[in-house]
This record gives C-alpha cells, structure tokens and sequence, in this order.
C-alpha cells in the first residue's frame, strides 16, 4: 500500500474508536433532546438512543448497534419531529454508523476482532 507516512499507519485501528466516538457524541445530545420534550414516543426513543450511544462508547456489540443506529437516523431523516441535528448532520452520522459497521469497533473496545 502506498502511503505518505508509513510510520503512522499503526494507528488505523484508532481512527475507528475517534469515528465511534464522534457518533457517540451525536447520539448523546440527540437523546438529552428528546429527553428534554414532553413526548411519550421521543422520551422512549430517548432510552434507546442513550443505550447505543452506552454500547458504542464501551464498545460492545459496535457492529450491531452501529447497524440498527444507522437505521434510526433514517428514520429521523423522514420524520421531522424526531430530527435534532440539520439533515447534513443526521446524513453524516448516517455515514458514520455505515463506516462502522464496515471496519468494526477499533481500538479500546470489548468487541475487537479474532
């Protein structure tokens, strides 16, 4: 593989664990959001955003999670009511979950690979 900086190229499996950790952030504000309205269905969507961005931030089942996470945003891209962040930002994080689910938690994390 060519590369620029060779020398640096032992830390790949940490650009995962900064990805998960940028969506972490992203699910974290979205659910205090959700938390913060009146809401039955978005104080709900609330605990389930709060328990991906619980699983991601240790690393557990990052695959997994990162999947169903991907669908949510989704749906938050159709349903105006439940959106936080601008589309552009519900559409990166979409990008982020998708990255995840293709390369895997990366470092610091309970689910690394065998």
């Amino acid at each position: 593989m060519l590369s620029l900086f060779p020398q640096i190229l032992f830390l790949a499996p940490f650009s995962a664990l900064l990805i998960r950790l940028a969506l972490v952030v992203i699910l974290a504000i979205a659910a205090w959001n959700h938390m913060s309205r009146r809401d039955t269905l978005l104080n709900v969507w609330s605990v389930l955003e709060f328990a991906a961005a619980a699983a991601l931030f240790i690393g557990l089942w990052v695959q997994a999670v990162a999947l169903l996470t991907f669908l949510g945003l989704t749906l938050t891209l159709f349903l105006p009511y439940m959106r936080v962040f601008p589309k552009s930002t519900v559409a990166l994080a979409c990008v982020l979950a998708l990255s995840l689910v293709v390369t895997g938690a990366g470092a610091i994390a309970f689910d690394l690979p065998l």
